[in-house]
């Protein structure tokens, strides 16, 4: 019997790698982190207003919410919502080749793993398509002195499909945008501030023991998750509510597509029985620009 000499690491690559190089080690690992995914300037933005974002969700309670009891450990801050409590640092997880198809790349993270051809018949005619995704949940993570281990999981179980091994569906992708120096004694994997790391949802994993004294300048654990999901599945949180409407307003079409306004390439999702975009009054013939509500 052999064992393994060396433990099992996330391989880091640069952000600027080519979308080949990526979905690759993707495809071998399950997971990979990209270095400098989001400048030092984003990472502060959005470690700002999430500050405020962590305080309000504590002051209401909500910080150790969870669908599953005992899934988080102790010192942990979970705070919903993350897109409306900053809709304006939406670059910080909206980039290129991860969630964004960029016009020289064949296709991007999300589009490899969650766009999946299915087909019917209808008749005799044997008809083809392919899912879409959305944007599934947000969530802001602060991670204290004295947390424990959490326990093994994968993600994206509100979509309720049974898995098994590793040829499960892949149903989800996650991301975490590194807000702070995450490292192995504060319970993560190492990686700098502003660095990405992705899994995919039928990967096993859970975050470790957070072992700093207080007065550790690393003590503290921030990390931001992205999740998304095939667009045939419902998303985890409400994204369509999250934000005051005049911050919709200001979203491109692409961020709308991800926040649910559109209907989803599988179908569900209409108005109407057509898409929104072409059946609410309030998004009419909207294709970028300012948004303008007609209140008539």
């Amino acid at each position: 019997m052999s064992f393994l000499k060396t433990r099992p690491s996330v391989q880091t690559i640069p952000a600027t790698s080519p979308i080949e190089e990526i979905l690759r080690i993707l495809h071998r690992d399950g997971a990979i982190v990209l270095s400098d995914y989001c400048t030092d300037e984003e990472v502060d933005a959005l470690n700002a207003k999430a500050n405020v974002h962590f305080e309000r969700t504590e002051k209401e309670g909500r910080g150790e919410d969870s669908f599953f009891k005992n899934f988080r450990a102790s010192h942990t801050t979970a705070a919903y919502d993350l897109i409306g409590a900053a809709p304006e640092e939406r670059k910080v997880w909206h980039q290129g080749k991860v969630f964004v198809h960029e016009s020289a790349d064949p296709t991007s993270v999300m589009e490899e793993f969650l766009c999946h051809e299915v087909w019917d018949w209808l008749g005799e005619e044997r008809v083809t398509r392919k899912t879409g995704y959305w944007l599934h949940t947000s969530i802001a993570y602060k991670v204290g002195p004295g947390a424990g281990e959490q326990v093994l999981h994968r993600d994206i179980n509100s979509a309720a499909i049974q898995r098994t091994g590793p040829e499960s569906l892949t149903n989800g992708v996650s991301t975490f945008v590194a807000g702070c120096n995450v490292t192995a004694e504060n319970g993560g994997t190492h990686v700098a501030p502003g660095s990405l790391a992705i899994w995919l949802s039928n990967i096993f994993h859970g975050a470790g023991a957070n072992t700093l004294d207080p007065s550790h300048p690393d003590a503290l654990r921030i990390i931001y998750g992205f999740f998304a999901c095939g667009d045939n599945f419902r998303q985890g949180e409400i994204t369509a509510l999250a934000c005051k409407p005049e911050e919709f307003q200001k979203m491109p079409p692409e961020i709308l597509r991800l926040l649910g306004f559109y209907r989803g390439k599988s179908g569900g999702g209409a108005l109407a029985g057509r898409d929104p975009i072409d059946s609410w009054e309030g998004l009419k013939g909207y294709r970028g620009g300012e948004w303008l509500v007609n209140d008539a």
